[in-house]
C-alpha cells in the first residue's frame, strides 16, 4: 500500500480542493446526478426515511459532491480531489460532515469512488508527557471517480474532454469566515481552526460589501481563468482585542483561480471583457504600511527592500519573517530558507540575527518593530481594506473591474493610470502613503 501512495502522491499532492461551488449546468449532468442518487441510494439501510428538509440537504449534497469529483477528473495535473473530514472545516458549508462522510460511504459502496485516507503523521521525537505533540499534520483525505463512474457519466454524454462546461460555479454563500491564531509547538505551527461567525450588525455589513463585489464581478467576462467569487478571511478570532480587524483578505477559491496562475501566465492568458490586463501592486506593501501606520513618510529611494551588500529576496525574507512573528527572528525558518535556495541565494554564511542588524541599520524604522505590537495581520488587514476600496472605487466612478490579487490587482489594461491613482488614493486614506509598480 505504502508503494501505491509512493508512487501516486504527485498526483495525490496536486489533488483539486472540493468547495462545493459547482452545480448541475446541463441536461446531462443531471441525468448523471438522477442515475447516481438513485444508485447509491439503493445502498443505504435506514430504519425512517429523512424529514423533507434532510432529504432536501442531503440530495444537494451528493449534487455537490459529484460535480466537485467530475470537474477533478478532467484536470491536467491529477484526477485527484481533497477535502479535509475535521469538523471545524464544514463550519458554514453548504455540506456538512456528517453529510459528506455519509455520501462518500455510499459513493463507496457503489464502487464510483476511489479514497486514499488522510491523516496525521506520527512524531518519532514525541516524549510523553514533553511539550511535544504525538502527531504532526499531514494531507487531507482524496477521493477520484472510478472508471465505472465515468463510464456512466459517458453514458449520460459527459466525455473527459468537456467535462467543465457541464457544471457551473457558483457564488460562495459563506463570504465572511473566521479563523483562530495559529499555535506553535516546537518547530511544528498548527494552522488556527475555523470559527464560527456570528451574526451581528458588523459581520452583516462585511458579509454585503464582499456579495456586492462578487455580484459586480460575475457579471464581467473573464477568459483565461476562473472567478468562483471571493470569501474574505480574518484571522485571530480568538484573540481578546479581535474587533475584526486581523487579516481579511479576499480569496477565490479553486485551482483555477487568477489568484493561483503564476504571474506571467496571467497577464499573458487572462482578459477581462476581451481586453487584455495589467497588473498593479505596491512596492513592498507591508513595509509601506508599516511606515504609514507609525506616522512616518517613505524614504527617498526607489526600492524600500534595498540594504547594501544584500540580496534583496534575502532582505524582503527577513522582514517578512519579522512581521510574521511581530519580533526580531533570531534563525531563518525553513520555509524562507528553502525558498531562497530554490531562486539560488545562498544563506549559509548568514545568519538570521546579523542579516537583521544590517537590516535595521539600513532600514532604522524596522528597530521599532517589537515596541509596537504590530505583526502581520494588523498590515494585512489594512492592506485588505486599502485594496477593497480601490476595487469599489473602480466599479462605482467608472465602471472597471478590477480582481484582488492581495497586494494588487488585475484590470484591463486600458484601466491602467486610472486604477494607478485610485490604488495611491485608497491607501493614502487609510493614512499610508504608497508606490505602486504595474506590469503588464
Amino acid at each position: 500500500m505504502r508503494n501505491i501512495i509512493k508512487e501516486r502522491f504527485p498526483a495525490l499532492k496536486s489533488a483539486r480542493s472540493m468547495s462545493f461551488q459547482r452545480r448541475n449546468k446541463t441536461l446531462q449532468s443531471q441525468n448523471l446526478y438522477s442515475t447516481v442518487a438513485e444508485t447509491i441510494l439503493s445502498f443505504e439501510v435506514r430504519l425512517r426515511s429523512r424529514k423533507a428538509k434532510d432529504e432536501k440537504t442531503f440530495m444537494l449534497a451528493i449534487e455537490l459532491i459529484l460535480a466537485d469529483l467530475l470537474v477533478s477528473s478532467g484536470g491536467d495535473k491529477s484526477s485527484w480531489a481533497y477535502r479535509s473530514l475535521c469538523n471545524d472545516k464544514f463550519v458554514g458549508e453548504l455540506v456538512k460532515a456528517v453529510t459528506f462522510k455519509k455520501v462518500m460511504s455510499l459513493l463507496k459502496s457503489a464502487g464510483y469512488v476511489e479514497h486514499v485516507k488522510g491523516g496525521n503523521c506520527s512524531n518519532p521525537f514525541h516524549i510523553a508527557g514533553g511539550a511535544s505533540t504525538p502527531f504532526t499534520p499531514g494531507i487531507a483525505s482524496r477521493y477520484r471517480a472510478t472508471r465505472d463512474l465515468l463510464a456512466i457519466a459517458s453514458d449520460c454524454g459527459i466525455e473527459h474532454k468537456d467535462i467543465s462546461r457541464h457544471y457551473s460555479t457558483k457564488l460562495p454563500v459563506r463570504v465572511v469566515r473566521l479563523k483562530a491564531a495559529s499555535s506553535r509547538q516546537q518547530a511544528t505551527k498548527s494552522r488556527g481552526q475555523a470559527m464560527r461567525v456570528n451574526d451581528s450588525e458588523e459581520v452583516r455589513a462585511l458579509q454585503n460589501q464582499v456579495r456586492q463585489i462578487n455580484r459586480y464581478l460575475n457579471c464581467q467576462y473573464m477568459d483565461g481563468a476562473i472567478f468562483s467569487g471571493y470569501y474574505r478571511s480574518f484571522n485571530m478570532g480568538d484573540q481578546l482585542d479581535f474587533n475584526w480587524d486581523k487579516g481579511g483578505r479576499l480569496y477565490n477559491p479553486g485551482d483555477d483561480s487568477h489568484q493561483r496562475i503564476k504571474k506571467e501566465d496571467r497577464l499573458t492568458g487572462i482578459k477581462i471583457n476581451n481586453e487584455s490586463v495589467c497588473e498593479i501592486d505596491v512596492n513592498a506593501s507591508y513595509l509601506s504600511i508599516f511606515y504609514g501606520l507609525l506616522g512616518h513618510p517613505l524614504p527617498n529611494k526607489k526600492d524600500l527592500y534595498k540594504v547594501r551588500g544584500l540580496h534583496r529576496e534575502i532582505v524582503k525574507a527577513w522582514i517578512s519573517t519579522a512581521f510574521g512573528k511581530g519580533q526580531f527572528p533570531s534563525r531563518w525558518p525553513a520555509k524562507a530558507k528553502a525558498a531562497l535556495k530554490a531562486k539560488g541565494i545562498c544563506t549559509a554564511k548568514l545568519t538570521m540575527v546579523q542579516v537583521g542588524q544590517r537590516v535595521c541599520k539600513a532600514i532604522p524604522i524596522m528597530t521599532q518593530l517589537p515596541k509596537t505590537g504590530i505583526n502581520w495581520a494588523d498590515l494585512m488587514f489594512k492592506e485588505s481594506c486599502a485594496i477593497i476600496s480601490t476595487m469599489e472605487s473602480l466599479r462605482d466612478g467608472y465602471n472597471i473591474p478590477a480582481y484582488s490579487m492581495h497586494d494588487g490587482l488585475i484590470v484591463p489594461v486600458s484601466a491602467r493610470a486610472i486604477a494607478e491613482k485610485e490604488m495611491v488614493r485608497a491607501f493614502a486614506d487609510f493614512g499610508i502613503e504608497c508606490r505602486v509598480k504595474t506590469h503588464a
